[in-house]
């Protein structure tokens, strides 16, 4: 296990040993930036919020806490960054901010628009699972925050308890209050997730991670829901490592012998055309590990992927963090397999498939006209609404788009239930099997 080691704020265009044994990140024209560029604006954006980072090498992924002047945390803002060095340690630092951006302890009533429960199960949030147990609870009235269609008019008032799970913490109570907000969301509180809130040097860059992660949850759920809940799932899609290009073959090999085990990668593409890749591994303690990528360009999805994989298990070995509790599972045997997420068996009968790549758009505007064309196209219209903006730029976006899954929340040990998506195709698989 590598031996984490603190550090005072580094040069990100400083080479180390680290950069040398760890394969390139590619960018796939998702960023503006260079790796400098965004460094010294990603600081001065943490500068203007009076924080200090605190960073810290987990040897296959970086750490970020921001303090405040005196000293203490401040309210939520941990993260992690993956890849390279500079990559990993830009990523942790953004993260960490983003996670401030996004934290209840920085909302304001204002911010807050009150809607019955009742009027959200009726409206276009309806075939949501969470908003569908509204319909027949109080009528209280609940927080929503208002997003903006992506493309074209429309807004979509998206309760605050879907994406900001710190809403519901004791500690908002007074916030809850001063917003009008009476209603008891024990029944609802296991669907909140942050899922769709992202960072970036630049709004656009912020809309096209938020953007991918929403595409990547979906297709993870999918694949959670067509191969757990159905009796007789559909074969997993394995890419051949033989057929990867020479920089993800040599993160692929990277990972298999920093984790000392074989690692798989499972394309999860759905039919929105975006590719998307989960990367799994079965640890020799026999718990399972997965990360996940999502991009207009296959090589970058799988890239985040396995880094994304390489980075989880460095973060549960510098924690030494014990599983999710899935005990409210225990009687639901396969929303407890889709909890424990577990492919080994099902990768017996993979179908081998070869790595296909994509061209990319060269910038993030493109990147996020072409991913909302995409989702439009079938039918999807996301939403964002910007969390937080510093004065240079970064920001911190939210995006909703309703009939996505978030089915992926059960890993967490959440007894929650897919939506119509992936009811439908877990459906679909099933009747094939019976055919």
């Amino acid at each position: 296990m590598t031996t984490p080691r603190h550090a005072p704020v580094p040069v990100p265009a400083a080479r180390t040993t680290r950069t040398a044994r760890t394969p390139r990140a590619p960018q796939a024209g998702e960023r503006e930036l260079d790796l400098s560029s965004a460094w010294a604006r990603g600081h001065n954006a943490v500068a203007e919020a009076q924080l200090t980072p605190r960073l810290t090498d987990l040897g296959d992924a970086w750490r970020c806490h921001l303090h405040r002047g005196d000293g203490t945390g401040a309210r939520g803002a941990g993260g992690s960054g993956r890849g390279t060095f500079q990559v990993a340690l830009v990523g942790a630092l953004y993260e960490a901010l983003e996670h401030h951006h996004s934290h209840a302890a920085g909302l304001s009533s204002a911010e807050l628009v009150l809607r019955r429960p009742h009027e959200l199960a009726a409206g276009e949030l309806a075939d949501d699972p969470a908003v569908a147990l509204l319909r027949h609870g109080p009528d209280t009235p609940m927080a929503c925050r208002r997003h903006t269609a992506v493309s074209g008019p429309g807004a979509l008032d998206v309760p605050l308890f879907l994406t900001c799970p710190s809403y519901l913490d004791i500690q908002a109570a007074e916030l809850r209050e001063r917003a009008g907000d009476g209603f008891e969301y024990t029944s609802v509180s296991r669907y909140s997730t942050n899922s769709g809130c992202a960072i970036g040097a630049t709004h656009t860059e912020a809309l096209v991670h938020a953007l991918a992660e929403v595409v990547e949850r979906d297709a993870f759920s999918l694949l959670l829901a067509t191969t757990f809940l159905t009796a007789t799932p559909p074969p997993l899609r394995q890419v051949d490592p033989a057929t990867l290009p020479a920089d993800l073959a040599r993160l692929h090999s990277h990972a298999e012998q920093r984790l000392a085990r074989p690692v798989h990668l499972i394309d999860m593409t759905t039919d929105l055309g975006v590719p998307a890749y989960c990367a799994h591994v079965t640890s020799a303690g026999g718990r399972p590990a997965q990360g996940q990528g999502a991009s207009l360009s296959s090589e970058y999805a799988a890239h985040s992927a396995l880094s994304e994989l390489l980075q989880l298990c460095a973060l549960r070995a510098a924690d030494h963090r014990i599983p999710p509790d899935y005990r409210t599972l225990r009687h639901r045997p396969r929303l407890l397999a889709a909890g424990q997420a577990d492919f080994d068996p099902h990768l017996r009968t993979a179908t081998t498939i070869p790595f296909t790549g994509t061209d990319a758009p060269l910038t993030p505007q493109e990147h996020a006209e072409r991913l909302t064309a995409r989702l439009g196209a079938r039918g999807y219209t996301p939403y964002a609404r910007t969390l937080r903006r510093a004065s240079n730029g970064v920001s911190t976006v939210s995006v909703f788009v309703p009939g996505l899954e978030r089915f992926f929340a059960v890993t967490q040990g959440a007894a929650v239930i897919p939506g119509p998506r992936a009811l439908s195709r877990a459906r679909a698989h099933s009747h094939e099997g019976q055919g």
